[in-house]
């Protein structure tokens, strides 16, 4: 996920001089930010550590102080800030109708080298806003990619009901791969918001049916670490994170040999640890694996790829993978998998 930019904020509160008979004027209500405002619960979210609220693009630099206002906009008095964790505990008991100031603009230097100025309330919702969605898609992907789980599918909603227990594999370049009645086809996910929607964009190719029922913009209804349920105003699914140590997979890439060419050099027998868990089978030393590049040779046993590792043909590439029962020679079960040159240059 690409960065928006890293701002660090320098948040210069000023601390009032200790000369008693110093006037002190009212606050500004336009000015302030107030307990229970939108803006207020944002910083809360900046100033946040659990996995929702990991706003990557915003970081405040301690300690500084806070000036804090009560109902009629008098000082009421003022809170030194150490750390996240007392920003967020304080924000989080400070009192309804308190209020605290900032002192803009707030400036920093953006990773591309131009300046960047934050002058009012406005201004500072929207740069976290910015980083909030630029935060969620990193959590989001960060969750869908993880190298020991796939996603099953439950059907909510809607006619496609035959995908319910199907699932779907998405990888850290954003290649995905969607297993459905011993058959996968492969494709891109890429998740990104509009507005304040998230929006989760599935295209794969294959088979006309199943890019009919997947290939749509679908709204993101909610998700967190376990689960994520997906809609796009005809069905809804709820995909269920299934994972399994020490990896389960049908989802392979490795780096092209050339540069553009599409093509890339798999150890099919490698990954055999990852793509067993898929197979129903209670115990790998009663089966052996052969693979095939067409499922109907697959079937017949014949043809079986002899020249491994394996360079494959199309990008992405479907192998089959056939397990017989190692003493009878009996055929068992099959897998497919998909195998995804990619560029890492």
């Amino acid at each position: 996920m690409k960065n928006l930019w890293l701002l660090p904020f320098f948040l210069l509160f000023t601390i009032f001089n200790s000369c008693e008979n110093e006037p002190i004027s009212k606050a500004d209500p336009s000015k302030v930010i107030q307990v229970n405002s939108e803006l207020y619960h944002l910083i809360q979210k900046a100033a946040g550590n659990d996995f929702e609220n990991e706003i990557t693009c915003i970081d405040f630099n301690y300690p500084f102080t806070l000036v804090i206002y009560d109902e009629n906009m008098d000082i009421f008095g003022y809170q030194v800030i150490n750390s996240d964790i007392e920003f967020s505990e304080f924000l989080g008991t400070l009192e309804e109708g308190k209020s605290i100031g900032l002192s803009y603009p707030i400036t920093s230097i953006l990773n591309n080298g131009q300046p960047y100025e934050i002058n009012n309330n406005d201004e500072l919702k929207e740069a976290i806003d910015k980083c909030l969605e630029a935060d969620t898609i990193t959590t989001c992907n960060n969750i869908l990619t993880e190298t020991s789980c796939i996603w099953k599918i439950n059907h909510l909603d809607g006619p496609n009901s035959e995908y319910e227990g199907a699932y779907f594999e998405v990888s850290n370049f954003g290649n995905a791969g969607l297993y459905f009645q011993d058959h996968s086809f492969g494709g891109t996910w890429i998740t990104y918001f509009i507005e304040d929607e998230l929006h989760l964009n599935i295209f794969l190719s294959g088979d006309e049916n199943i890019s009919t029922d997947w290939n749509f913009d679908w709204k993101v209804i909610s998700f967190d670490e376990s689960q994520m349920e997906i809609t796009n105003g005809t069905d809804s699914y709820r995909l269920i994170k299934d994972c399994y140590e020490p990896c389960r997979k049908f989802l392979f890439e490795e780096c092209e040999t050339e540069p553009n060419s599409g093509k890339a050099i798999f150890d099919l027998e490698s990954y055999f640890e990852c793509f067993f868990p898929l197979t129903g089978i209670n115990d790998p030393a009663t089966v052996v694996a052969s693979y095939y590049e067409t499922y109907e040779d697959m079937q017949a046993g014949t043809n079986a790829i002899v020249n491994l590792p394996y360079e494959n043909n199309v990008n992405p590439q479907i192998i089959y993978v056939r397990f017989d029962d190692i003493i009878t020679g009996e055929f068992v079960t099959n897998l497919p998998i998909i195998l995804k040159a990619i560029s890492c240059a």
